[in-house]
């Protein structure tokens, strides 16, 4: 049996998405999905550890200020673990933030094609 290896779609990336506004939550996760990606979300840091516990996300797209766990936390705590998860950050004010840790920053709001392209690159690397 021959493979088509032109036709063959990319394997599925699977991200978990967090962010504290709601409507934003809903645009990314439909957005993502509909680009090929299985999406889990969070509305909270402390829902989002939860979840990074019990699943193996390839990206973590978080949202920087949140109340409770802020998604720098969210990276500090990512990335003292053995293999950790790549995290992209998200934030209305990306300059005041020490962006050397994260795999990539996205300024909030961002294109549909910014997000693509930066998930890609993060993929890639």
């Amino acid at each position: 049996m021959l493979l088509n290896f032109c036709t063959a779609k990319p394997p599925v990336k699977s991200i978990l998405v967090i962010d504290d506004d709601l409507p934003i939550l809903d645009m990314l996760k439909s957005s993502l999905t509909r680009n090929g990606y299985t999406v889990d979300t969070a509305q909270s840091g402390e829902e989002a550890l939860k979840k990074n516990k019990s699943n193996d996300y390839n990206i973590i797209l978080t949202d920087i200020q949140m109340p409770g766990i802020s998604g720098i936390q969210i990276l500090k705590h990512l990335k003292n673990d053995k293999d950790p998860t790549r995290v992209i950050g998200m934030s209305g004010t990306p300059w005041l933030i020490d962006q050397k840790n994260f795999d990539a920053v996205l300024s909030k709001p961002c294109t549909l094609n910014e997000l693509k392209d930066t998930i890609a690159r993060v993929i890639a690397n």
